[in-house]
């Protein structure tokens, strides 16, 4: 399974605070006259520094640990008045100097975590950007889907239940209670994948990375982390290709304004700037028989087709049938993939150089 190499920001983190540790007898004199400093560390609600003493004698081995508090950072370099401390098995190690030290920690900045050991990815249609929801106001849901890859297989065929857990790094940007997790299941309720579900109403611009756990009932876990750009509402751009298209009409409709041709995005990213998650068209309203879509590179479509006559009085369509939609192949290869049409689902590896024909049956 393809993976995402991990990528690391390294930022330093000083906080205003300092704890300053019981300083007893600071700048005192010793056992041998050897003096006795204070030693205090920054702040940090990322990490905890323990097994530290809160006074060293100078020349005195000063041995303590740094561990992370959060999923989204892990330790760098740790420091002593600005110079660097041994990694040692059991922590960090420093000699004492002969003067009052501070302990300062620079915290290294997980944006992105993938590991392809434990078979969970992110689906190949999720980007680096989400839309807030057009109008937050609205009383119906307004919910983006990021769709997870795992081979259910690896970790046992038996799974049932997965315990999910969710954060954010920044919740003024994505809430915790913004994120939710949608089991996939196959036969036997077994589960075979899944999604996190983004609430569009609750997050607002900005930058945020989201953490996902799973823990399944067979004892296997999984990990994934991803930085997000949240951005206002039709300012996402993507990569397409304007499609043409004509058509071979092979029913025994011949009305052609109640005969209508739908494109619906399986792979739909809320928010973009090309288009709507489907496309209609009305044959009678086609120029010189031909019509032309907005594909993204890279999703599939499902083409639906159907005959209906619009009731004016009532205010709704009536007599509605379903058209089939005939299978077609174009250009492409095994390694690259084909340019077709299969089952009513159009997929496209390369921009086609002539309109494709859609059969109606």
């Amino acid at each position: 399974m393809k993976k995402t190499a991990s990528l690391f920001l390294m930022a330093s983190f000083c906080c205003v605070g300092i704890a300053g540790l019981f300083s007893c007898g600071g700048d005192g004199e010793g056992e041998g006259g050897d003096t006795i400093h204070s030693i205090t560390y920054v702040e940090n609600a990322n990490y905890t520094i323990s097994n530290l003493s809160s006074e060293g004698q100078e020349g005195s081995n000063i041995l303590f640990d740094v561990t992370s508090n959060s999923v989204f950072y892990e330790i760098g370099n740790v420091y002593y008045n600005g110079i660097e401390a041994e990694k040692v098995s059991f922590g960090y190690e420093f000699i004492m100097p002969d003067e009052d030290v501070v302990i300062t920690v620079d915290l290294t900045q997980i944006l992105e975590y993938d590991s392809e050991l434990d078979y969970l990815s992110w689906g190949d249609s999720v980007i680096d950007k989400i839309s807030v929801a057009e109008d937050k106001t609205v009383s119906w849901d307004v919910e983006t889907a990021l769709p997870l890859v795992f081979d259910m297989s690896e970790f046992g065929s038996y799974n049932t239940e997965i315990n999910a857990t969710l954060l954010s790094s920044d919740e003024t940007v994505i809430p915790n209670d913004a994120l939710s997790f949608e089991a996939i299941t196959g036969n036997g309720n077994l589960i075979k994948g899944g999604r996190i579900v983004v609430d569009l109403k609750k997050i607002n611009p900005g930058m945020a990375s989201i953490y996902f756990r799973f823990d399944s009932n067979n004892s296997y876990e999984a990990e994934l982390i991803r930085t997000f750009n949240v951005v206002e509402f039709g300012t996402i751009e993507l990569d397409s290709w304007k499609v043409d298209f004509t058509y071979d009409n092979q029913t025994d409709f011949t009305d052609l304004e109640n005969i209508k041709i739908s494109f619906t995005d399986e792979d739909y990213i809320y928010g973009n700037s090309v288009s709507t998650q489907s496309q209609t068209f009305t044959l009678s309203e086609l120029t010189d028989g031909t019509l032309t879509m907005d594909y993204i590179l890279g999703h599939s479509y499902s083409i639906t087709a159907s005959h209906a006559i619009y009731d004016e009085e009532e205010g709704h369509y009536t007599d509605v049938t379903g058209l089939t939609i005939g299978d077609w192949v174009g250009t492409g290869s095994t390694a690259t993939g084909f340019n077709q049409i299969l089952d009513g689902v159009l997929t496209l590896v390369s921009l086609p150089t002539s309109p494709i024909e859609i059969v109606l049956y």
